[in-house]
């Protein structure tokens, strides 16, 4: 696997694209009958984190389909919408899979922003 460049994020640490990627397909390859709570949670915590570094980004400006994601992911990860530890198994799985697929999609236009596709 070639290593993806890493961009520098607003705060100035840098966003690993390979990572967050590698998070991302980890959770898409993840069945709900052979996944524990602990690591679905614990693959939630780190594809919303990834999500909160891209949702930082200043690139989504003048973008439709970036604002339409941003919008998205704020609706989801707002704590309402957030299942809870007494919550089904199924909300917590279904819960970490929309997050990877958002996290994965503004990945991409992100990596298209910033250039990082061309290399």
């Amino acid at each position: 696997m070639t290593k993806e460049p890493e961009a520098t994020s607003v705060d100035g640490s840098p966003i690993d694209v390979e990572t967050i990627s590698d998070t991302v397909d980890t959770i898409s390859a993840m069945e709900l009958s052979t996944s524990t709570r602990e690591e679905i949670d614990d693959r939630t915590a780190r594809v919303v984190g990834h999500l909160n570094l891209l949702l930082a980004e200043d690139v989504w400006e003048g973008d439709e389909e970036a604002s339409g994601l941003f919008r998205e992911s704020y609706r989801l990860l707002e704590l309402s919408n957030r299942p809870g530890k007494g919550d089904p198994v199924f909300e917590a799985f279904t819960f970490m899979r929309e997050s990877a697929t958002l996290t994965g999609a503004l990945l991409s236009v992100f990596v298209k922003k910033r250039g990082l596709d061309d290399q």
